[in-house]
């Protein structure tokens, strides 16, 4: 285990919170009650694996504040108040480290957008790189708060950030759905916006919930049917992690329409992912985090699921007549 792997176990086990809520399913139509001759399930991960909402997000003002706080956190965590004060008198330290951390990567879409990507990603431990240096310049000493080599330093910066600023489960029965649809022949594989710290995030949960049956997520999602955009530079519903995905089927000798997406944003996920020529299964398990928006009633999924327990019945590695198709 890596040393910051180690750090994020060490953070997950001590200061995770159980967030008790209510989960509001949303109805939504669909053109299918199931799906048959499937073989691989691709799944978006925030919103749809994890569960990132936490009651702070209630509304725009509560979730700018709950931000904040995950600001102070680090600034008391890692020692950065007095500095981030001489640099700016005029603002609270967290306000100061908030518009460093936006501002840089609107400045990096910025970018981006000008070299014509119209959906870019940012590695997010590059916008801690650059916050470092600019405290560096201004006297601060990372040795004093962190044992980490320096250049790791920046992603020890990122992961604390996000433990802090998201909320932290995993939907109710999904690594069980999850083993389900492995042992029913159907590959399991994962495109989405993403940054480095997701499966380290993954393999903490999933090790969780399966009561440490998996060790790690790569036991259940296969690591060639894996797409993170912080790795290209984009995002969805770009189509180059798709154009990506589709090299690795092509290897399993699995079609486009074998294959099931599936996500909890209509018009990121369903439709991005049916233009493409996938079949898609929209997660409609929480009002929080189903995404509708202005593709609603333009995009019809295949299926809908309102609980993981319920998507392995929906989905069928054999034909209708339950034979196996080649």
């Amino acid at each position: 285990m890596s040393d910051l792997a180690e750090y994020a176990r060490e953070l997950h086990e001590s200061e995770s919170k159980v967030i008790n809520e209510t989960l509001e399913p949303v109805e939504y139509p669909a053109k299918s009650e199931k799906l048959f001759n499937i073989r691989a399930v691709i799944c978006d991960v925030y919103g749809t694996l994890i569960n990132y909402w936490k009651p702070g997000f209630s509304s725009k003002n509560e979730r700018s504040e709950t931000i904040l706080q995950s600001f102070r956190i680090i600034i008391d965590k890692f020692g950065f108040r007095e500095i981030l004060g001489t640099l700016n008198c005029n603002d609270a330290p967290e306000k100061t480290l908030s518009d460093f951390y936006n501002g840089l990567i609107a400045l990096n879409h910025e970018k981006l957008y000008k070299k014509g990507v119209m959906y870019p990603e940012v590695k997010i431990e590059d916008i801690w790189s650059i916050i470092y240096a600019i405290l560096k310049r201004n006297g601060y000493n990372y040795t004093e708060y962190c044992t980490c080599t320096e250049n790791d330093f920046p992603r020890y910066l990122a992961y604390t950030y996000n433990f802090y600023s998201l909320g932290r489960s995993l939907y109710p029965g999904l690594s069980n759905s999850l083993e389900t649809l492995k042992l029913s022949n159907i590959n399991l594989g994962i495109v989405s916006n993403a940054q480095f710290y997701t499966p380290i995030d993954l393999t903490l949960m999933i090790r969780d919930q399966s009561n440490e049956k998996y060790d790690d997520y790569s036991e259940i999602f296969e690591g060639d049917m894996t797409f993170y955009s912080y790795e290209y530079g984009v995002a969805k519903p770009d189509q180059l992690l798709f154009r990506k995905l589709f090299d690795v089927l092509y290897e399993y000798h699995i079609l486009p329409e074998q294959t099931v997406f599936v996500g909890n944003d209509l018009a990121t996920d369903i439709q991005a992912a049916a233009e493409v020529g996938m079949k898609t299964a929209f997660f409609c398990g929480d009002r929080k985090s189903t995404f509708i928006s202005s593709a609603g009633g333009e995009v019809i999924p295949d299926i809908t699921f309102t609980t993981w327990a319920s998507l392995p019945e929906k989905l069928s590695f054999y034909d209708e007549g339950g034979n196996k198709c080649d």
